[in-house]
């Protein structure tokens, strides 16, 4: 019995001693959700709202609050498309938690606060434990960022933009292969403050920006016109994303002397570019990065004559199901047959 209770004992004390062991090499490693960069007494604000951000970042807070990263989840065509996010899958990137969270080019988690922020500050700049990220770390500034240069990378556009293969068809573009990203385009340099880019983010929206992406062609060939499309300028499909997408190639032809307004009579469409959505029937037809389509329409017989007017214009949809004239008129080609 003793013998035993002196076995007991001794067992007792090694459990002991190794309990304390692995209590002493616990409390000295640094957990993850406190990397040694931070220390518990370091004073660095908590931030919960890119409202924070405005107070030393006005410049760029201002930017991005006109953008549609700003409005990405209260944007009235985004609801009406989404359902009003009963399809909850949209809600992973039209309301993000910050992406570092899941890693760049995993699809996002959402979150169920800040709705009128959408894609905001801490969507991108936010790491797991709260620290602030920034392309160099200022350790004198408020937020105090650490440096994370895959800020800058196709990676972070990937975590949303790849739900519909965008960044896949970058990444088989020339504009890959030549270095060009997508913040060359979309998010340049500000002028006069290198190593600040824009926080417009202009895309589909803006005019400007859909007109370097293509460019229309047309010539006469007898009674036949010709048409061509080349995708020029981006770096991805022509249109890319799905459902909300496309561009149109439309025509009409006005007989002599005739007085039509800018949609009346109404044009034809002779060609659609998009990917179909989900159950949508049809092909894929967007234009990659850098090919030209190309395509024909007759003149009828009955306008085949001196001064008979015809017209191609080349349209951008955001919505396709609308009519032709609320789409944006990017390009428009004119002639009077002679």
């Amino acid at each position: 019995m003793n013998s035993f209770s002196g076995l007991g004992a001794r067992l007792l004390a090694l459990l002991l001693l190794l309990g304390l062991g692995l209590g002493i090499f616990y409390l000295t490693q640094t957990p993850p959700s406190q990397p040694k960069d931070r220390g518990p007494s370091e004073d660095i604000p908590l931030f919960t709202s890119s409202r924070q951000c405005k107070s030393c970042h006005a410049d760029l807070w201002e930017e991005w609050s006109k953008s549609h990263h700003a409005i990405a989840y209260t944007n009235p065509e985004v609801r009406k498309l989404s359902d009003d996010f009963r399809q909850k899958a949209c809600q992973d990137c039209h309301l993000p938690r910050p992406i570092f969270e899941t890693g760049l080019a995993k699809p996002p988690l959402p979150r169920q606060s800040r709705p009128d922020e959408g894609v905001d500050c801490l969507s991108c700049h936010m790491r797991p434990d709260g620290r602030i990220l920034g392309m160099k770390a200022r350790p004198r500034a408020g937020c105090k960022p650490l440096a994370e240069p895959r800020l800058g990378s196709v990676d972070l556009c990937k975590t949303c933009h790849n739900q519909h293969q965008t960044t896949d068809q970058w990444a088989a573009s020339p504009f890959a292969k030549k270095g060009v990203t997508c913040n060359s385009c979309h998010m340049p340099e500000i002028p006069g403050k290198p190593g600040r880019r824009s926080h417009l983010v202009k895309g589909a929206h803006d005019l400007a920006t859909l007109q370097s992406a293509a460019r229309l062609g047309v010539g006469v060939s007898g009674n036949k016109i010709l048409v061509e499309v080349e995708n020029k300028g981006a770096g991805h499909n022509l249109p890319t994303e799905e459902r909300h997408r496309a561009v149109d190639v439309v025509y009409r032809i006005l007989p002599p002397g005739a007085k039509a307004k800018a949609w009346d009579p109404p044009f034809t469409r002779l060609y659609r570019f998009r990917q179909p959505y989900l159950g949508d029937p049809g092909p894929n037809t967007q234009l990659p990065s850098g090919q030209t389509w190309k395509g024909s329409f007759e003149i009828p017989k009955d306008l085949q004559q001196k001064g008979a007017r015809v017209q191609v214009r080349l349209l951008y949809q955001l919505t396709p199901f609308k009519k032709d004239e609320e789409g944006a008129l990017l390009y428009q080609w004119e002639k009077i047959l002679p």
